[in-house]
């Protein structure tokens, strides 16, 4: 498991700094109303992507046995629909556009319409390879689609492409993604058009996929309502908001919760529930090791950073960064539970779970839309902390996992942070200029965490070599 979660988080290390670099250079050649203009139109692109995808590519993953046939029907029937809902958003585009009076949406939204295709087409050959483990495999093609969009983007802005540069870079990469994983995959699957094959399939996936369309309305509920209510400008400061939040999510999270279900899922026949509650107290203990000190610093830290390195016109991101960051790293644990839950074949209770926090999320937005957009991400972060502590505890006590021991897991990320968080604005308040008490404040911040790291250093220790411990008796059992 260790080397499957450190080829999907190295991966998603890199794609995500190309994809955040990409990000800030493009804030030089684009205004936030043009980026509010793709912020505002991916919601609709991933919400056909989930609702097509049936939930099928996580029960081919999941399923003890599935043969080239039934992964070859599950792919078809999931092009075929996705095609349509393609077809379809494109012909709604321009009267969504109009009806909402954002210029240049319906052009880009209908060009977005072809990533859709595509990057449906990649699911089930990419399932494929998860299912069988061959995440390093995924990783490459991960990475390979990623540097060539990038630089698609990056050519496409010098030369005056404007936002078209960032639409291609959605485009582009699930060209690449979709060639890829169905060349690689092509020996496990054939296909066919047999489609009364992937019932057994859509029975663990219907649950999955209600699942996820609920845990996306929850997440793309902001881009819309602020959009609508707010302005495209203001949903694009939002937007670059939301992609800095969920940077752990996507480097580490979501590919440690596909490595996760694979690894507990094939635990469930021989392994024991001790050892099951160690690879998972493990994962997140050094999740959010990573992941608080780095997401918390911006609470701090993003005053001087983007103000410093960012055109004038984005300074109004400031405070949205500092408030969602808190939010980003509670959601970075909070999202393994799905992987908890569906491990042990809770997909119904799963749904549940889902259903409140979407639920949650978006009468926080509601609510928020009278007070502004700082009031909307105010309510937003008080609610995701209040969730993301029920959603643990529900799903600790469904798993069987003790709530001690997934204390004990986050105490050492939690108690450093607050530690340094602590030190850091002691210090500042005595520096004389911005620049001064950000260099003083990261300084202190950065050895408040490392020392407290090292008293915690054999907790952290134990964590990653008995992942380690893991991937060697797997290879032991594998060899023999």
């Amino acid at each position: 498991m260790l080397k499957n979660l450190l080829s999907m988080s190295g991966m998603n290390v890199l794609k995500s700094g190309l994809q955040f670099a990409m990000t800030v250079m493009m804030t030089y050649f684009a205004a936030p109303a043009e980026f509010g203009l793709v912020t505002f139109s991916l919601p609709f692109v991933g919400f056909i992507a989930l609702l097509t995808d049936l939930g099928m590519s996580s029960a081919m993953v999941q399923r003890q046995t599935l043969d080239r046939d039934d992964a070859g029907a599950a792919i078809t029937l999931i092009c075929a629909i996705g095609l349509l809902c393609a077809v379809i958003l494109a012909i709604i585009s321009a009267p969504l556009a109009a009806g909402l009076e954002m210029e240049g949406l319906g052009s880009v939204l209908a060009t977005l319409s072809i990533s859709v295709v595509l990057s449906i087409a990649a699911l089930g050959p990419r399932a494929v390879l998860e299912r069988h483990l061959r995440y390093q495999v995924v990783a490459s093609v991960e990475i390979v689609a990623v540097i060539v969009s990038v630089l698609t983007c990056v050519l496409g802005a010098f030369l005056g492409w404007g936002v078209w540069a960032l639409v291609a870079y959605y485009v582009v990469v699930q060209i690449v993604r979709a060639a890829a994983f169905a060349i690689i995959a092509r020996k496990d699957v054939q296909l066919n058009f047999q489609w009364g094959r992937v019932r057994s399939i859509l029975t663990f996936g219907g649950w999955v996929l209600a699942s996820n369309l609920l845990n996306f309305a929850g997440r793309a509920v902001g881009n819309v309502l602020i959009g609508g209510a707010v302005g495209a400008a203001a949903v694009g400061l939002y937007g670059l908001a939301y992609q800095i939040m969920i940077l752990p999510l996507m480097v580490i999270t979501w590919p440690g919760s596909g490595v996760l279900m694979a690894t507990l899922s094939r635990q469930a026949a021989k392994g024991s529930l001790q050892e099951r509650n160690e690879i998972i107290c493990g994962v997140l203990s050094l999740t959010a090791a990573v992941v608080f000190p780095g997401m918390l610093y911006l609470t701090f830290g993003a005053d001087y950073l983007f103000t410093a390195f960012f055109p004038a016109k984005w300074t109004g991101i400031i405070p949205l960064v500092g408030l969602m960051s808190i939010a980003g790293a509670a959601q970075s644990i909070t999202a393994y539970s799905g992987a908890m839950l569906l491990s042990r074949g809770k997909a119904q209770l799963q749904f549940w779970v889902s259903t409140a926090n979407s639920i949650s999320t978006i009468v926080a937005f509601v609510i928020g839309l009278r007070f502004g957009l700082i009031g909307i991400i105010k309510i937003y972060l008080a609610v995701t902390l209040i969730v993301s502590v029920a959603t643990m505890l529900i799903t600790s006590w469904e798993t069987r996992l003790p709530v001690f021991d997934l204390v004990k897991a986050l105490a050492p990320a939690t108690v450093a942070t607050l530690l340094g968080l602590f030190a850091a604005n002691r210090v500042m308040e005595m520096a004389a200029t911005p620049k001064s008490a950000w260099l003083l404040g990261t300084t202190a911040y950065v050895l408040t965490i490392a020392i407290s790291y090292l008293l915690f250093h054999r907790q952290l220790a134990r964590s990653l070599l008995g992942l380690r411990d893991l991937e060697l008796n797997k290879e032991r059992v594998a060899a023999t």
